[in-house]
């Protein structure tokens, strides 16, 4: 009996320590529930910098999410994933997201960052002398991205129609370009990047000009479908905390950021640097940013791209960033 009733006290006494475990959680667990899994498409270079710096130092943990982050070649492919269903967030440059509103199922809870013009550089062969000798020539282009709006905007504000005096070759990535033109298939190319290196050291194309004379501010941009903003929202605020947090580390610590990023994409820190010091990244909805993405719609919806038009106010939430991100600099409204 007195064995049986021991058997019994052992039981209830397990129990209730199995309760008291669950309840309150192991040493470095106590009150919290189940991280968020949260899927973070990332580019192939820099553009997901605050996403990895965030995922690096801890901060998404911090805020309960498990994140889980995903590599594509281009910031465009990143919401083509999202798109698809294959990511919650994704990171890219504005004009190619401005044509991807059009869908009607995005929206973006933030910029992410500015980069300094200068970032595209176009290479032309040496005997090159005006624009006018573009007239007829083959040139690439990165189909979608800010490359190929940089590449229409230089033609079409020098008098040149990107749709007819010259033919737009699309190809798929950055390498694909640098071997077109040292293969001779194509004569030209706004270049970026490492890039750059591939044909400085080739005689056969020289430097002419960053996309300066281009006189466009490109904007970086979060991007998430609208659905989960509306259905997830506390992961949305969640994920922009961290970010924030991470924009302060990048500014603070660009040799650490460089670091960081080098090792997700296998790449050179000491090269790296540079680039992501020139992208300013800074969570925001800044005057001049805003009204620089609104002249590019209007061009777009003006040359027949995006049809019909749209109003941005629809797919830009600046009151999730503001509940966010207070001290961060925001318009008021967006004209």
């Amino acid at each position: 009996m007195f064995l049986s009733n021991l058997k019994r006290l052992g039981l209830a006494l397990g129990l209730g320590a199995a309760m008291l475990t669950s309840s309150v959680g192991l040493p470095g667990s106590v009150g919290r529930a189940a991280d968020t899994v949260v899927r973070y498409a990332v580019d192939g270079f820099v553009l997901g910098t605050l996403i990895r710096v965030a995922d690096a130092k801890g901060y998404f943990a911090e805020e309960g999410i498990d994140a889980r982050l995903l590599t594509f070649s281009y910031g465009v492919d990143t919401v083509d994933a999202v798109l698809a269903g294959q990511a919650d967030f994704g990171v890219i440059i504005d004009m190619p997201l401005l044509a991807r509103f059009s869908s009607g199922k995005l929206a973006t809870p933030a910029f992410i960052g500015i980069p300094n013009p200068g970032w595209h550089k176009l290479y032309v062969s040496p005997d090159y002398k005006s624009i006018a000798d573009l007239k007829g020539k083959k040139i690439a282009v990165a189909s979608g991205t800010a490359q190929e709006f940089v590449t229409r905007i230089h033609l079409r504000d020098n008098g040149i129609d990107p749709d007819k005096d010259v033919e737009l070759v699309g190809l798929a990535s950055l390498f694909e370009i640098i071997g077109a033109m040292k293969s001779g298939r194509v004569d030209t190319a706004w270049i970026w990047g490492q890039g750059i290196k591939e044909l400085g050291d080739d005689p056969k194309f020289r430097f002419e000009a960053d996309d300066s004379i281009v006189n466009q501010k490109t904007i970086a941009l979060l991007v998430v479908a609208k659905d989960y903003l509306d259905n997830n929202r506390d992961t949305v605020l969640a994920t922009l905390r961290a970010l924030d947090k991470a924009a302060k580390d990048v500014a603070s610590d660009l040799d650490e950021a460089a670091a960081i990023v080098a090792k997700g994409i296998a790449g050179d820190a000491e090269k790296i640097r540079p680039v992501i010091q020139g992208q300013n990244y800074a969570l925001s909805f800044e005057a001049a940013g805003m009204a620089s993405l609104k002249s590019k719609l209007d061009f777009l919806v003006a040359s027949g791209v995006i049809d019909p038009a749209y109003d941005l106010n629809d797919y830009v939430d600046l009151e999730i960033l503001r509940e966010a991100a207070p001290s961060v600099e925001i318009v008021d409204e967006i004209k």
